[in-house]
C-alpha cells in the first residue's frame, strides 16, 4: 500500500509544473514575468503556506485574497507535467500482480491530476484519495486503511504501507498491525520526522530500490 507525494514520485516537480501554469496565467492576464522562478526560490528556501503572496510582492504586484484565491484554483486544477521516477517504475513492476491501493490526502481534484498525468490508475488496484470525503477524514485518521482492509480482506499484518510524512502516516496503520516503511527521498517538501514513538515507521528507505517486502513482512531489517 502506497503514499503519493514524495512518495511515488518528486513533489517539488508537480509544484514546479503548477508554478509555470500559475506564471504562465499572469503573465497574460497582469504581465508579471519571471513568476516561477521567484516561486522555485521560495520553495528550495523552505517557504511554506505563502509562496504565491511572497512572489507577487517581489515581482512588484500586490497579494490581494481574491488573486491568491485564483491562483491556488489554477495550481491545484492544472493538468501537471510530471512523471514516475525511475526507481518507482522499477517497484511498480516488481509488484504486478500483487494486491496494490494508494491513500493520499490533498484537494480531490489535485491528487486525481496527478495520479491520472502519472498513469496510476492503470498501475494501482485502489485509489483512495481522502479529499474525496469530507472534512476530518485525512491522515492520520483511520478510514482509509480500513477501507483498504475491507477491499483487501486481509488481516492488518498482511498490509505494508510505504509513505513519507511521519507526522500522519504510519500511526494509523501500525495499530491496525500494518507493517510500515518511511521513504525519504532527497529533495523532498518535507522533513518526515515523527512526533512521537508511536508516530514512527518501523523501516526508512531513500529509494524504492531499497525494499525488499519479503522481509518487511517477515519483520526483519
Amino acid at each position: 500500500m502506497l503514499d503519493l507525494d514524495d512518495t511515488l514520485f518528486h513533489e517539488s516537480d508537480f509544484a514546479r509544473s503548477g508554478f509555470a501554469a500559475v506564471g504562465a496565467h499572469l503573465e497574460n492576464r497582469l504581465g508579471v514575468s519571471d513568476f516561477a522562478s521567484h516561486c522555485e526560490r521560495l520553495l528550495k528556501a523552505g517557504s511554506r503556506g505563502r509562496i504565491f503572496d511572497q512572489a507577487l510582492a517581489e515581482c512588484g504586484h500586490h497579494p490581494t485574497p481574491d488573486l491568491i484565491e485564483e491562483l491556488v484554483d489554477i495550481y491545484r486544477s492544472h493538468k501537471p507535467s510530471i512523471q514516475l521516477p525511475r526507481d518507482t517504475v522499477a517497484f511498480l513492476e516488481h509488484v504486478a500482480g500483487l494486491p496494490t491501493a494508494l491513500i493520499s490526502d490533498g484537494p480531490a481534484r489535485m491528487q486525481r491530476n496527478k495520479v491520472v498525468s502519472l498513469g496510476l490508475d492503470k498501475l494501482i488496484d485502489k485509489i483512495v484519495l481522502t479529499g474525496e470525503w469530507p472534512d476530518g477524514y485525512g491522515k492520520p485518521h483511520p478510514r482509509a486503511y480500513g477501507e483498504v482492509m475491507q477491499w483487501s480482506g486481509r488481516i492488518g499484518s498482511d498490509h505494508v504501507y510505504i509513505a513519507d510524512n511521519g507526522s500522519k502516516d504510519f500511526i494509523a496503520p501500525r495499530a491496525l498491525g500494518w507493517k510500515t516503511v518511511q521513504i525519504l527521498r532527497p529533495g523532498r517538501v518535507h522533513d518526515g520526522v515523527a512526533p512521537t514513538a508511536e508516530h514512527e515507521a518501523e523501516f526508512r528507505i531513500a529509494s524504492l530500490d531499497e525494499i525488499s517486502l519479503r522481509r518487511v513482512l517477515a519483520g526483519s531489517r
